[in-house]
């Protein structure tokens, strides 16, 4: 060993030193507390052990043979028993310097190597090593630190947003109309959003005069800001409660006027319309949506309802009401274009046709027979990612006959 000289270098660095030979131990003590290091000193394996339990160190310097357990065993067992992130930097001290014991202190979970006789530029390079390592820990610690507190913080944020979505899914959900009979006019209505919250509106209201509003909602895009927009829309045409054909005009002037007034480019579909099973009658208006169908027996037809521009595209925009009869037993389907434009795996597209036949052969059967008949077609063509689109569908029956004869 060569004569110890002076660094000006200091290692701040708990080391525990595991020698049986009190004159290595000594020596070593005296070089690393010169360097700055704070030492303690073990005579065996296991004693190091126990000094590990009490107290961790950032530096294990053992030698490899001792009596009972080896400086290999001990080695293996403090690796054992620390945690992925706890750290620990091991030199061995060794007069065996052959490739077979390096590799297999290697295996055990040795870091670097004091080969006897030790020279001071060996431990001031393992010292280096050992001292960048653990900072390099720290610096790893914090950051991980860090990380989770961010994500604690972002999981939390999700979490409130996935509520606020679970309270929105709610609402959506609440809107829809009661199913069943209303007066004189059974309802049935299909509603699967694209994604958890969509941007189709469903709305049924009863009316003072007899009969009921109705209307089908399908404002452009998906999620949050769709959904936002058919909330509005929904509660506006409620609010403005249309009760006669030139009503239904008016509404949708008056909305028109708002979309345009706010300046964005939304837009939406609107089917709207006034039923009156005692006069066998409905008015609708159309800005933009899909014509409805009417089944009478087991023939299904498509009413010619004037066809108008979607809300919120042109301050000139108009539309009419278009009359059609609406007997005892006729049922009447809105549906927004996300059902015919359904498409499977092959990309064909449900279509207009596909749905006429469904209302045909489900006549004489249960409304909720056809609208089930329906949804099954639905989701057997839905992909993994979910419909492209909202679907969204209102079954209007006349059971007037039915309530008159009760």
């Amino acid at each position: 060993m060569q004569n110890f000289q002076p660094s000006l270098v200091r290692y701040h660095l708990e080391v525990l030193v595991v020698d049986d030979d009190d004159l290595m131990s000594d020596v070593l003590t005296v070089h690393l507390e010169a360097l700055g290091c704070n030492v303690a000193c073990a005579a065996s394996a296991e004693e190091a052990l126990a000094l590990l339990a009490r107290k961790p160190v950032d530096l294990l310097v053992t030698d490899w043979q001792m009596p009972g357990m080896d400086g290999m065993d001990l080695v293996r067992h403090v690796r054992a028993g620390r945690s992925e992130d706890s750290y620990l930097h091991v030199v061995m001290f060794t007069a065996r310097n052959d490739e077979l014991v390096i590799r297999r202190a290697m295996e055990a979970g040795v870091d670097d190597f004091l080969f006897k006789p030790f020279e001071q530029v060996q431990l001031e390079l393992a010292l280096q090593g050992a001292q960048r390592n653990r900072l390099l820990h720290r610096r790893l610690q914090r950051r991980n630190s860090l990380l989770e507190v961010a994500h604690r913080r972002t999981r939390e944020a999700l979490d409130r947003v996935r509520a606020d979505l679970d309270a929105a899914t709610a609402l959506h959900a609440r809107l829809l109309p009661a199913e069943g009979l209303v007066g004189a006019l059974n309802f049935r209505h299909l509603y699967r959003p694209a994604a958890m919250l969509g941007g189709d509106s469903i709305g049924v209201s009863p009316l003072r005069e007899g009969g009921a509003l109705f209307f089908l909602i399908d404002v452009c895009g998906h999620g949050v800001p769709a959904a936002l927009d058919s909330f509005h829309l929904h509660h506006r045409i409620k609010q403005l409660r249309p009760k006669s054909p030139a009503d239904l005009v008016q509404s949708l002037e008056a909305i028109n006027r708002e979309i345009l007034d706010r300046g964005d480019e939304s837009y939406a579909t609107i089917a709207c319309g006034i039923v009156r099973p005692e006069r066998e009658e409905c008015w609708m208006v159309c800005a933009g949506h899909p014509r409805p169908l009417i089944a009478i027996g087991d023939e299904v037809l498509i009413p010619e309802v004037e066809y108008g521009m979607p809300v919120g595209w042109f301050a000139d925009a108009s539309w009419k009401p278009t009359r059609f009869a609406f007997p005892p037993g006729a049922r009447l389907v809105l549906y927004s274009d996300g059902v015919t434009e359904c498409s499977n795996s092959a990309g064909e597209q449900f279509g207009v046709e596909r749905l006429v036949r469904t209302l045909a052969s489900n006549a004489g059967k249960r409304i909720r027979n056809f609208v089930g008949e329906l949804e099954r077609g639905m989701l057997a063509r839905r992909s993994s990612a979910g419909f492209e689109d909202d679907i969204s569908l209102l079954v209007i029956e006349n059971k007037i006959l039915e309530i008159q004869s009760a």
